[in-house]
């Protein structure tokens, strides 16, 4: 039995060590090759679409320590994005801030994808100043054309940092999109941020699925601990 958990433990290994070693498709998926604060020039490889212009532009923040728009979220301390994420990027320290009151706008970048199975997903937050704003904001999220998350900011959990992701099984190579969509009401209205856009070769385990196999790895030192000390005992 101890040989069989030791196994397991192994193959646990081998699998996140496979999903650190992949390549996110998604160039700049973390935002962090732009430069802060300086609106839609900051993002990176991203297309920029404005719909209906906004009193604010979108940007690039910092994330940890508050700052002022707009190089932070007006004051607000944004937590680094370091939760549960099948993203291969390094955890940065940048993210990218919606902003803008009675705005509507698109980011987006498309990637070549051929004949196979995609894990897929991205990261958003609600921070709590525009939580508490009067006005509504809408957020949509899609990563390889597959819808992972449309939501409102007043049903939101503000101040937490949710991943979003699922399985694209592409059947026709092509160009696939990546595209968040921001829509708010008039002033003041609510804020959303976003990092960690990722598409990555195969499937790989996801957040729920690496929680579990940290448990399991408690679990099989507990058991091994509990052994040696019985040897010992004997």
């Amino acid at each position: 039995m101890k040989t069989i958990k030791i196994a397991a433990l192994a193959l646990g290994l081998a699998v996140a060590g496979s999903a650190n070693a992949a390549t996110n498709l998604i160039t700049n998926g973390s935002f962090e090759a732009g430069a802060v604060g300086v609106g839609p020039a900051g993002f990176t490889a991203w297309n920029y679409n404005v719909i209906q212009p906004g009193n604010a532009l979108p940007q690039i923040i910092k994330l940890g320590p508050a700052a002022p728009y707009p190089t932070g979220a007006y004051g607000e301390a944004v937590p680094i994005d370091a939760g549960f994420s099948g993203s291969p990027d390094a955890v940065g320290e940048q993210a990218a801030y919606f902003v803008g009151d009675a705005a509507k706008e698109e980011l987006s970048q498309t990637v070549f994808l051929n004949v196979g199975q995609y894990t897929i997903g991205f990261s958003a937050y609600v921070p709590f100043n525009g939580f508490g704003n009067r006005f509504n904001a809408s957020f949509t999220g899609a990563v390889a054309d597959v819808p992972l998350a449309n939501f409102t900011v007043d049903d939101s959990t503000p101040g937490v940092w949710k991943h979003y992701f699922g399985i694209a099984n592409v059947t026709t190579a092509g160009n696939y999109t990546t595209k968040f969509t921001f829509e708010s009401g008039a002033f003041p209205a609510g804020d959303v941020v976003i990092d960690r856009a990722y598409i990555v070769a195969g499937a790989i385990p996801e957040p729920g699925a690496w929680a579990l196999m940290i448990l399991g790895f408690g679990a099989a030192g507990t058991a091994l601990r509990a052994n040696r000390r019985r040897v010992a005992a004997a």
